[in-house]
C-alpha cells in the first residue's frame, strides 16, 4: 500500500525493508530494497535506533504492521527518500495514534513534512476508532510547531524536554 499526496508518496516499510536498516545493513541495502535513494543525512543514529525499535514491534505485530513501522517519504518527482514517519501503534482507548516525523534538512521549509503528516492523518482518520493524532516536540523546534499548528493541532501538553501535541478527527468523519 502506498499513500500519495501532491508530491509525495508514502510507502509503509515491511520487516523485510526494516532489516535492511537494522544490525549489520546499511543505508545502501535500504536504498537498494526500495529501488530509490535516501537523502544522505536522513538515517542518523537517532533514526537508525527508532528502525530497530520498528522492526521488533513489526515483528510483534505483523498482522497491524502498518500501525507500527516507519513510513518513508518519497519524493516522487526526485525519486528520493526524504523523511519517515513513525506511527507508534494501533488507537489506543482513547483513540490516540502516536506519530513522529523527520524530513532531511536539505528539504525544510518546502512544505514536505505538512504534506506527509497531512497524508499519514487522512489515513489514520479513515479508521473509525482513531479520535486523535499525537506528536510530540523538543521546545525549541518552531519549525515542527509550524507544521502541527498548520495541520490544526494544539499544544496540550509541556513537560522539560516536550511538547505534546493533538490534532483532532476532524467534524465530517465523525
Amino acid at each position: 500500500m502506498i499513500l500519495s499526496g501532491k508530491r509525495l508518496d508514502l510507502q509503509p516499510l515491511t520487516a523485510a525493508e526494516l532489516s535492511a536498516s537494522v544490525g549489520r545493513y546499511t543505508a545502501a541495502a535500504l536504498e537498494q530494497s526500495l529501488g530509490l535513494k535516501l537523502a544522505a543525512s536522513i538515517l542518523d543514529e537517532e533514526m537508525l535506533y527508532a528502525m530497530k525499535v520498528r522492526y521488533s514491534k513489526v515483528l510483534q505485530n505483523e498482522d497491524n504492521y502498518l500501525w507500527f513501522t516507519c513510513w518513508a517519504v518519497i519524493h516522487r518527482g526526485e525519486q528520493q527518500v526524504i523523511g519517515f514517519l513513525i506511527l507508534k501503534g494501533q488507537p489506543n482507548e482513547r483513540g490516540e495514534v502516536i506519530i513522529g516525523y523527520i524530513i532531511d534538512e536539505s528539504h525544510w521549509g518546502q512544505g514536505y513534512a505538512t504534506e506527509a503528516v497531512g497524508c499519514v492523518n487522512e489515513w489514520i482518520f479513515s479508521h473509525p476508532e482513531a479520535c486523535w493524532v499525537i506528536a510530540d516536540t523538543e521546545p525549541d523546534n518552531f519549525a515542527s510547531h509550524k507544521v502541527l499548528k498548520h495541520l490544526g493541532a494544539e499544544q496540550y501538553r509541556e513537560t522539560e524536554e516536550l511538547l505534546w501535541w493533538r490534532i483532532a478527527r476532524p467534524q465530517t468523519q465523525r
